[in-house]
């Protein structure tokens, strides 16, 4: 069985920030790039010796103008927050007027509408992720029921249900310590009824 410690989207691309790549063009630029910098010259002359590539990418990132490493850091594709079936005009107020902030939100007490019920911590949900798009082990999850913890609201103006899987043996340290399953609205059905909180 193979797998990756990254999920990558449908159709991956490399980022425009990237001087090129430092592997196989699924990683991390500054971390690779900032670990690179790191080496002593011997580990540096070592790997030189060893391997052309691996020459080419120590020349490249040794060369890196501080400029090229400071767009590694990260980029913002838009300043937009997305409308969501279900998000309030306050909500979306909110993220408008506090991106990069929690400002008025409190995903103990946030809602959210989906299906026609509206859910907030406690409520019950059956879980539904989506085949493509989420994390691929979420699609151990189909059918299970679980417990809303949080309603969180991102930068970009999506709304999460921060959930615990009912079946979960471990659920009440994961509920306990925030590692909680994360869906879209759109990705859990409304049960009737609430559990009681933790």
């Amino acid at each position: 069985m193979l797998s990756a410690p990254i999920i990558l989207y449908d159709h991956p691309r490399i980022a425009p920030e990237s001087p090129g790549d430092l592997h196989d063009a699924t990683e991390i630029d500054e971390i690779l790039s900032l670990r690179t910098l790191t080496l002593s010259d011997a580990e540096k002359r070592e790997a030189r010796a060893t391997d052309p590539r691996a020459a080419a990418i120590l020349d490249r990132v040794d060369a890196m103008p501080p400029e090229v490493l400071e767009r590694l850091h990260g980029a913002i594709r838009s300043l937009e927050p997305v409308h969501q079936p279900g998000d309030s005009a306050a909500g979306l107020e909110r993220a408008r007027s506090g991106f990069g902030t929690d400002v008025g939100i409190t995903p103990a007490t946030e809602t959210v509408l989906v299906a026609g019920t509206l859910l907030s911590r406690g409520s019950r949900v059956r879980l539904r992720p989506r085949r493509r798009g989420t994390d691929a082990h979420d699609m151990f999850l189909e059918g299970r029921t679980g417990r809303v913890e949080q309603v969180l609201l991102d930068i970009d103006g999506t709304r999460f249900l921060a959930v615990t899987v009912d079946d979960d043996p471990g659920a009440e340290l994961h509920q306990w310590y925030g590692r909680l399953r994360h869906f879209r609205p759109e990705e859990v059905e409304p049960l009737p009824g609430e559990v009681e909180a933790r």
